[in-house]
């Protein structure tokens, strides 16, 4: 059980790290236009995240049986899908249409 809160604590500091990172690389008209074109509809949404998140696993297990750290795979496949996260909150708008109009 330790382990877990350890792997699960450092997969939440990956995903606000791959956050911030994101938000500060790529410029707020960019993830817009990022988030209007692959993530607009919920089910689009949780589609893409569910076959990401299966490449993902998939492929890092292929990379880890052949290096043979296959041991490590439940710590290595959930901080990769962990920085994947981190990408797609970064694209989420944060701000309505309506927020510059109503200024104080």
């Amino acid at each position: 059980m330790r382990n877990f809160i350890i792997s699960a604590g450092m997969d939440l500091v990956l995903i606000l790290i791959s956050y911030f990172l994101f938000r500060s690389i790529i410029s707020g008209p960019t993830r817009h236009k990022f988030y209007e074109k692959f993530m607009s509809s919920f089910a689009k949404f949780v589609i893409y995240i569910f076959i990401a998140s299966i490449l993902i696993t998939g492929i890092t297990a292929l990379i880890v049986y052949r290096t043979r750290y296959i041991a490590y795979i439940n710590i290595i496949a959930p901080a990769i899908v962990s920085v994947l996260i981190g990408f797609i909150i970064s694209v989420v708008p944060t701000r309505g249409a309506g927020d510059n109009k109503h200024k104080i």
